[in-house]
């Protein structure tokens, strides 16, 4: 990555902190305020943008391409943190038991600006792309997704097809595609976090809602993510709440569940070995409350390190969080596996242990079969029609 490249991401990610603090109202001063109330004269443009877009797709100005294989979309209403990288990696894996060969495509956040496609292998190719060619999410897919290929770039329906033409897949997995209207999609599903309460979210640039709510009724099927870590009470709600502005389309309920811990040098632990120590829970992920929360299941006493979403770390942080890790004498540094793959290879004296973590299915499983059953007859339907 180059110093001009880490330099503007660290600008971002500074103006997208400060952000962050003064539309939670975390922060707030005087000068927070007056910024919400600027920013709440916003949203209104913001949503005229969205309709024009769309509407140059629905009356046909522009029309959407038909992509070389079946589209499964993966993708969200708010801006990141509801898990859709562990989402996709469970659809992949489900339906490569089902006999299918799926491929995963990404637009790359944060990876070099390029027109052009990157196919990535699964653990069969020797050497993959460094994470600032491809972001961290196709890199990690990459290696926990053996035999599935990943396609990176803006362009997605070009990604498709020279995934389609070179490694012969039958479906398309796309991650983050629910705003992407440039082409067909078979499926669309919403992932939304039941930890996050929606009746207080506003539209960007005022809140985190990437869409109104009432645009959950594009979805063919939303899933909530992380419902163990919600109260009852709270994830009644939420069902209230996307019942009443979805039309009733079909639920899912999901939780992120830790199911194993290894060292940087890939040697496995016991899950009981974290049970009663102190970890410093380092990540830089959009949702990292509910990483916290996961390893305070297990036992452990959590002592948080929070850094922005997609963060490449330095050797300067790992000095920060050895120092962290000693001031609150922690047993163990422990990070995702997002974090994993731009972790520095230096070492420091606190040992390091990635968490492992799934997609469990906890309410809806009929659901998701009947998903299955739709893209093999889509499969079927595009292989007989060649």
């Amino acid at each position: 990555m180059s110093r001009q490249q880490t330099f503007a991401q660290c600008v971002f990610a500074r103006w997208r902190r400060r952000w962050a603090e003064v539309v939670s109202g975390r922060d707030t001063r005087l000068s927070a305020s007056i910024t919400r109330l600027a920013l709440g004269a916003l949203p209104g443009l913001y949503w005229l943008g969205l309709k024009a877009n769309r509407a140059l797709y629905t009356s046909g100005a522009k029309r959407r391409t038909q992509p070389a294989l079946p589209v499964i979309s993966v993708g969200n209403l708010t801006l990141g943190g509801t898990g859709k990288t562990t989402t996709v990696r469970f659809l992949a894996r489900r339906l490569q038991e089902e006999g299918l060969r799926p491929a995963v495509v990404l637009r790359g956040y944060q990876a070099h600006p390029t027109q052009r496609a990157v196919v990535l292998a699964g653990r069969d190719n020797v050497t993959l792309p460094e994470v600032a060619e491809v972001g961290d999410e196709a890199r990690l897919l990459a290696q926990v997704l053996p035999g599935v290929k990943i396609g990176v770039g803006k362009r997605r329906e070009v990604v498709i097809a020279k995934l389609a033409e070179e490694t012969g897949p039958q479906v398309a997995l796309l991650d983050d595609g629910f705003q992407y209207f440039r082409m067909n999609k078979l499926v669309d599903i919403v992932l939304l976090d039941a930890t996050v309460d929606l009746s207080r979210q506003r539209l960007f640039p005022a809140g985190y809602l990437r869409e109104p709510l009432a645009h959950l009724r594009r979805a063919d099927q939303i899933w909530l993510t992380h419902s163990d870590l919600a109260d009852e009470s709270a994830l009644a709600r939420l069902r209230s709440t996307v019942q009443r502005v979805s039309g009733n389309v079909p639920v899912v309920e999901t939780k992120h569940e830790i199911t194993g811990l290894r060292t940087l040098s890939g040697e496995t632990l016991e899950l009981g070995q974290v049970e009663g120590a102190r970890l410093l829970a380092v990540s830089a992920i959009g949702n990292a409350q509910a990483f916290e929360q996961s390893l305070h299941k297990l036992g452990a006493e959590v002592v948080p390190l929070r850094y922005e979403d997609h963060h490449y770390y330095s050797p300067y942080d790992l000095a920060d969080i050895e120092t962290a890790a000693r001031e609150h004498r922690t047993h163990f540094v422990a990070i995702t596996c997002k974090d994993a793959v731009k972790w520095p290879g230096d070492e420091i004296d606190v040992p390091v242990v990635i968490v492992d973590c799934q997609l469990r299915i906890t309410k809806g499983e009929q659901v998701v079969a009947g998903l299955i059953d739709q893209i093999k007859q889509a499969v079927s339907s595009t292989e007989n029609g060649k």
